[in-house]
């Protein structure tokens, strides 16, 4: 595959897709997170008309959140111990199979709430091992010459998937529920397995421990404690991923009561959010972030929460449209420079288990802060939740900004 050679900017953006292993895991994964997109927007869309609760939308995002606690440290050594295609080849099967099941009994009309929390816990307990392997194997695809480019190009498939993803989901669960769009995402799953079966593994750059250091299951808290700037990273995302990011979460409630659509609006909403969020990730790409990763992280986690406050309140279902463009935005440019600094910084034997530690914080806060968010919208209202989430977190950023003055200077 040749690169887009006419312009020397755009060349170098994609410069990631040089390496055959890694093209074959992009476009795997652009297909598999279309169909992971539309689920999160059905499920949720499922649950709204189960119960029709603020509260039960926040408790189902947290349970996924319950095995990441205890398989947190595990699911690190393992990526460091074990051949990271073939952890997650396991998986993306396990996934797969799960998606399958819930449109089963959508299909058979016996779906109730438990089913839906039982199957989140267990898909939770599945991406805490999941996860982990899939940061660290990036650069066993690129080398770390091409690590930052490849993370904000994956961050670029992941939001590009958030445009179609949701806006397919929302047709398909107008014309024929919501059973499809499980179906559409089991089925997606397999493009990502046949793109990790048909790599060339001479090509992969094996990182890892062994067996004897990825024993040592606390070696990468003992990292962090130590090192200010990994750490400053970690507290900065995990913080955001508590406070700001769990906005998505009403946006159900923001579609039907606040602008009056129904599940095409839902979907056109979160898709503005991804189309925002892919400029940020073409932008990540850009050599001009790349070195400078630390202003861009602090830049973004100012920008994020401080466009959710007028986006909170809001009444215009266009400018909502464009808000969210914004906050998708500096979303990405907060968060793709987060990773690959981290991953840049970490060292090859501790890679597994430090992605381990900064994946399960940001995916278990983000979980806790959905709960939070949401029982917080069902006590007040969503624009008084989301406002003072929102709030919190812009505070967080300029504490983090203080706290840590080091990591707005780190290239």
């Amino acid at each position: 595959m040749l690169l887009p050679s006419a312009n020397g900017a755009v060349s170098s953006t994609f410069r990631g897709l040089r390496h055959r292993n890694f093209r074959l895991w992009f476009f795997g994964q652009l297909t598999s997170l279309v169909g992971t997109w539309m689920q999160t927007i059905a499920q949720n869309w499922l649950v709204y008309q189960l119960t029709g609760s603020a509260r039960d939308l926040g408790l189902v995002n947290f349970v996924g959140a319950i095995p990441l606690v205890p398989l947190t440290l595990y699911a690190g050594a393992i990526a460091d111990r074990f051949e990271k295609r073939k952890v997650i080849f396991w998986c993306q099967a396990a996934m797969m199979v799960l998606a399958f099941l819930l449109a089963v009994l959508c299909w058979t009309g016996t779906v109730r709430f438990w089913h839906v929390l039982l199957l989140a816990f267990l898909l939770g307990a599945v991406q805490a091992l999941d996860t982990p392997a899939r940061q660290a194997f990036v650069v066993e695809l690129v080398g770390k010459e091409d690590l930052s480019n490849a993370i904000a190009l994956n961050s670029g498939v992941f939001h590009a998937a958030r445009v179609v993803g949701p806006a397919v989901a929302g047709v398909l669960i107008a014309v024929s529920g919501v059973a499809g769009a499980f179906f559409i995402n089991g089925a997606s799953f397999l493009a990502v397995l046949f793109a990790l079966f048909l790599m060339d593994v001479a090509l992969i750059r094996r990182t890892g421990g062994g067996r004897e250091s990825a024993k040592d299951l606390l070696g990468g808290l003992r990292y962090l404690r130590r090192e200010r700037l990994p750490r400053a990273i970690v507290v900065l995302i995990s913080l955001s991923a508590l406070f700001a990011m769990p906005y998505y979460v009403l946006i159900p409630i923001y579609a039907r009561e606040v602008f009056g659509r129904g599940a095409q609006g839902y979907g056109v909403l979160m898709s503005a959010a991804g189309v925002g969020a892919v400029l940020g990730s073409l932008y990540s790409a850009s050599h001009r972030v790349g070195t400078h990763k630390g202003a861009a992280i602090t830049a973004g986690s100012l920008t994020f929460p401080f466009l959710l406050l007028p986006f909170a309140f809001c009444r215009s279902y266009p400018v909502a449209i464009l808000l969210l463009v914004g906050v998708g935005f500096a979303f990405v440019v907060q968060n793709a420079p987060a990773n690959s600094l981290l991953q840049e910084l970490v060292p090859d034997d501790l890679r597994g288990r430090v992605m381990a530690i900064y994946v399960s914080l940001f995916l278990g806060l983000l979980r806790v802060g959905s709960l939070l968010l949401g029982a917080l919208a069902e006590m007040t209202s969503a624009p008084v939740a989301l406002a003072a989430l929102a709030t919190a977190g812009l505070l967080v950023g300029l504490w983090v900004r203080y706290r840590y003055p080091e990591l707005s200077r780190a290239g």
